[in-house]
């Protein structure tokens, strides 16, 4: 009996370790992008201006954005990783850099921690890579009590990310010549 009980125990365990997806996904208002969230999270106002295309949260306290920057903007995707951090104004921020991939394509990942000018301490995952000719950059933050629980979800979602290129208008058909034609001459 025992035995039973400590083998449904570790069963029961082993699902809760598992991020639970899902077939929720939320979609850009373009329809360029998706992004799988796990069971839970939903979709929220869009903050940080016309670069965000879609926006996350678990509802309790941890959020996903993910952003889109012209290439001409910046001279690579470390640049992109380097202005996010400065744009966060992080007090003894912590800070841990890789070079990752997301869906086989070369990303860079940062890791960083800190304290927020109102006092709250956050982490924060930022994923950066290149997609449809563009940087796409994919940040998750939480605050401190559950990043260690959250990094790994967050960190993720990068993964979860589909791109679909907008296909371009149908151009229009080409214009037929004004006025009678001659008659063809054999």
């Amino acid at each position: 009996m025992k035995r039973r009980l400590a083998g449904v125990a570790i069963a029961v365990a082993a699902l809760l370790a598992l991020p639970a997806y899902a077939d929720t996904t939320v979609k850009s208002q373009d329809g360029a992008m998706e992004l799988a969230v796990p069971n839970g999270w939903h979709e929220i106002a869009k903050e940080g201006g016309a670069a965000t295309k879609l926006a996350v949260t678990d509802g309790h306290g941890a959020r996903v954005l993910v952003r889109v920057y012209p290439k001409e903007d910046f001279k690579d995707i470390a640049s992109v990783a380097k202005f996010t951090v400065g744009t966060l104004k992080l007090d003894g921020a912590e800070l841990q850099s890789a070079d990752a991939q997301v869906n086989g394509k070369p990303a860079v990942t940062i890791n960083l921690t800190g304290t927020e000018p109102n006092g709250m301490k956050i982490g924060v995952v930022i994923t950066v890579f290149e997609g449809d000719g563009r940087y796409i950059e994919v940040i998750g933050r939480a605050p401190a009590s559950v990043f260690t629980k959250q990094a790994s979800v967050l960190a993720g979602m990068a993964n979860g990310l589909k791109i679909t290129p907008v296909a371009a208008a149908n151009p229009p058909p080409p214009a037929r010549p004004a006025g009678p034609q001659p008659p063809a001459r054999h």
